[in-house]
């Protein structure tokens, strides 16, 4: 998520386009894609770790827009922005603290986002060593807290296919295809040996965030008559085989790691879609990794805007049917999920939220949903969809300390 990511999951009409989900690409012929078309596995039931695994994730955290902010998301130039990049986006140098604080809080999972573009030192996207260090520093210092780490390709989708080259991560199109390939390898690449020999136990990897064509109409929302969303979904399962490959072929723990894995924008329609594959894996050690600001209405959306403060009925049972298609489609499966990203902005309504978190967590842990707590560290921001700061990066203290204990209640 970036401080100005507009994530449209509007609610129960997303949920009845869901309805809609009809069109099993499968059935279509290969060239119809410039990319070859993967049958992928579909629903394959996981080994029991996967599922293990998530479970004792249990809740989690973002440290968010540190280690993935860049100084030019939608100009990414090649060049290396070096290990003062974590504070371009005016957040406070990261310390151990804070994993000391989210272990006491009883947090049992963080996420580091990690941007790898600008980190780059040539043509074969050779990754800065000292910023390779520093992400792993921090993922040492919150493994010896005790909490399950997992890092990803995060800020890395180029804001557009025109002039697309090196130096711009990925984009998800048939034209793009080629360079994107060789980015999302060449970062897991170095990324899996660096880790190989982490535990299973500690460490998970998630091949991208929230893969997407960037400032399309359909930027946030697969829809399946679109040939461009298609194409992109399909470049997707492709470029989430060829990471899950890598990771695997690196050897040590990471043949054994869970992956997660996800769809368009990491949005659960668009993973309920037929169009969407979970990559082959011998190991059968994946995780769908899914993102919801949801109910859209209240959890993001400007009041100025239609958005509302107050936690209704109606919300409630939007959050209930969407972990429902999840566990229909997923869990019941034997395929685990987890909510990487999920929060609901400040709109100066803390019964609400509390009342919404309750509902959200406990929703998730009926299915063994980890859910993981977005924060960008901004409790006033100008703008009000963006205000998701949580822990207080100086003092290490929660701005919401009864937030945090809903969370925690849930799993008493």
């Amino acid at each position: 998520m970036r401080k100005y990511s507009f994530k449209t999951f509007a609610g129960a009409l997303i949920w009845a386009a869901l309805l809609s989900f009809a069109c099993d690409v499968s059935a279509k012929p290969k060239s119809e894609y410039g990319v070859p078309f993967l049958k992928g596995t579909g629903i394959v039931k996981m080994d029991k770790f996967a599922a293990e695994q998530v479970k004792a994730m249990k809740t989690g955290w973002n440290l968010g827009n540190t280690f993935d902010a860049t100084n030019n998301i939608d100009r990414f130039s090649g060049q290396n922005a070096g290990v003062s990049s974590v504070t371009s986006w005016g957040i406070p140098e990261p310390k151990k603290e804070i994993f000391d604080a989210l272990a006491k809080a009883g947090f049992k999972c963080v996420r580091i986002p990690v941007s790898w573009s600008n980190h780059i030192c040539d043509k074969e996207y050779t990754i800065d060593p000292a910023w390779m260090a520093k992400v792993k520093r921090f993922v040492d210092y919150a493994i010896e807290d005790g909490l399950i780490v997992i890092i990803n390709i995060h800020h890395d989708n180029s804001f557009t296919e025109t002039g697309f080259k090196y130096g711009r991560g990925f984009y998800p199109s048939d034209k793009c295809y080629a360079e994107s390939e060789k980015f999302v390898v060449r970062v897991w690449e170095q990324v899996s040996t660096q880790f190989k020999d982490y535990s299973e136990n500690d460490l998970v990897f998630e091949t991208l965030n929230e893969p997407r064509l960037r400032y399309y109409p359909h930027e946030w929302n697969f829809t399946n008559t679109c040939d461009k969303c298609k194409e992109a979904m399909n470049c997707i399962n492709n470029l989430n085989q060829k990471a899950v490959d890598t990771i695997r072929a690196s050897g040590a723990a990471n043949e054994k790691r869970l992956i997660m894995v996800p769809s368009i924008a990491a949005a659960p329609g668009a993973a309920i879609a037929k169009e969407f594959r979970l990559p082959d894996d011998s190991s059968r050690r994946l995780a769908l990794s899914t993102h919801a600001y949801a109910p859209y209405s209240f959890a993001m959306q400007k009041n100025k805007d239609g958005g509302s403060s107050k936690f209704t009925g109606g919300h409630k049972a939007e959050l209930e049917q969407m972990f429902k298609a999840l566990n229909d489609k997923f869990i019941s499966k034997g395929v685990p999920v987890v909510m990487g990203e999920y929060g609901a902005t400040n709109k100066d309504n803390i019964a609400d939220r509390e009342e919404w978190i309750r509902c959200y967590v406990g929703g998730a842990k009926k299915y063994n949903i980890c859910c993981v707590l977005w924060d960008n560290n901004s409790l006033k921001n100008p703008d009000e969809s963006e205000r998701f700061g949580f822990l207080n990066r100086n003092s290490c203290e929660w701005y919401f300390p009864t937030l945090i204990e809903e969370i925690m209640k849930v799993f008493e």
